[in-house]
């Protein structure tokens, strides 16, 4: 939990809030700042590597503290790098496989310790809510410090990851010992080691998980595409002002934090297959919406605003059980299987991102809309047309996805 409210200080706050105006300033063009973020965003492509090494060597708690202390010491590299423009490269790979092994192992505590249903969409809700947590209280502290020069931000930055690197440290050794006993006992017999070496290509592309993965890509290119564009596509399709896109973007955060709670509730009751499929067709519904509202002579503000707040507010219900169900189609371990998750939302992203912008200059910006309403709607196809099927034998017992043998229910199923 605590790892989880790290990332959203570091990377949700510390990062976003300094480290672009730092590199505008010093290497003066915004674009150098645009590459440093991405080059930090990319970090999470690690993902799957990350989360394998850590399944091979039992090593998630290690993994999970020396990503919170690779944070602290991208930081420190940032405030020695000082008016070095040629070392930001270099600190923010480091940033960026810090923030890559949190996100891979830190939900595998959850989803990989074998927990009842309802347990684990209440740890899972907890977990995720820690995170804007996190970011609003790393708001707050650079708030209360804004006459500080970036290398005396940059070091108080460092000394709150270290921090937070020590408190997880101390605090997760029961969480560790929970998942070891519950990844043992899946599979007796076996060191957990030969099994996480095992998984091949088909394994993770051509199966069920392969299909979820596509499902998370093709709506992370709708989701991330508009978000990319969100301050421009407000004000040039649909009239808004930065002011009133500002306050509409801050508004969907808040209802983000909020519809957490529903969302772990229904997760609790019916599993993580019911709510993330609302959220994916809730992306298709305001991606198209936003296009076709674009597309109006008429007054069109208040239904472009009110689709965008769709947009803005599936991700509660698409993101709470992505882990979970990423570890109940993989047929290989939980941290691998943790780790393609975010590689394929960091995909996603970086797609709809260059894809968006390039439609934006050579159609305008409402072209980036009927691109999300496009990768929306086929990510509700594959969902839809292979994954709903596979779901439904799941539950009924007639697969077991880690074996591909009829007859067997996958465990929490």
């Amino acid at each position: 939990m605590l790892s989880n409210f790290a990332v959203g200080a570091g990377y949700s706050a510390f990062v976003s809030l300094l480290i672009p105006p730092f590199v505008k300033e010093i290497a003066g063009d915004a674009s150098a700042a645009g590459v440093v973020m991405a080059i930090i965003a990319l970090g999470a492509l690690l993902g799957p590597a990350l989360g394998s090494f850590a399944d091979k060597y039992a090593a998630h708690r290690l993994l999970l503290v020396v990503g919170i202390a690779g944070m602290a010491l991208g930081f420190a590299m940032l405030a020695l790098s000082s008016e070095n423009a040629e070392l930001f490269a270099i600190d923010a790979i480091v940033m960026g496989i810090g923030v890559a092994a949190v996100s891979a192992v830190g939900p595998v505590f959850i989803v990989g310790a074998r927990l009842s249903q309802e347990i684990e969409a209440k740890q899972l809700t907890t977990f995720s809510l820690m995170m804007p947590a996190g970011q609003l209280a790393g708001g707050m502290l650079l708030a209360a410090v804004t006459s500080w020069s970036f290398t005396r931000r940059f070091w108080l930055a460092g000394a709150v990851m270290a921090a937070a690197t020590v408190v997880v440290w101390f605090t997760s050794a029961a969480a560790n010992r929970r998942l070891h006993v519950a990844v043992a006992s899946k599979d007796p017999g076996r060191d957990g080691v030969s099994k996480a070496r095992k998984a091949s290509l088909k394994q993770i592309f051509v199966s069920t998980f392969g299909v979820y993965i596509a499902v998370l890509t093709l709506s992370s290119i709708a989701n991330n595409g508009v978000n990319s564009q969100i301050s421009n596509i407000m004000p040039n399709v649909y009239g808004l002002d930065e002011k009133t896109t500002a306050a509409m973007i801050g508004l969907a955060g808040l209802l983000n934090i909020v519809l957490f709670v529903p969302a772990g509730r229904w997760m609790a009751r019916s599993g993580a297959y019911s709510p993330f499929t609302a959220g994916i067709v809730a992306r298709f519904v305001a991606g198209l919406g936003m296009a076709a509202v674009g597309t109006a002579t008429g007054n069109k503000v208040l239904l472009g605003a009110a689709f965008m707040q769709v947009m803005y507010n599936a991700a509660p219900f698409t993101r709470l059980g992505q882990s979970s169900l990423a570890v109940r189609y993989a047929s290989f371990p939980a941290g691998a299987a943790s780790g393609w998750v975010i590689a394929a939302s960091a995909t996603g992203s970086f797609a709809g991102s260059l894809i968006g912008g390039f439609l934006a200059d050579a159609f305008g910006f409402n072209a980036v809309n009927w691109m999300a309403a496009a990768a929306a709607g086929l990510s509700v196809a594959v969902l839809w047309l292979w994954l709903r099927p596979t779901e439904r034998r799941i539950r009924d017992g007639s697969l077991n996805v880690e074996d591909g043998s009829p007859g067997n229910a996958v465990a929490g199923a």
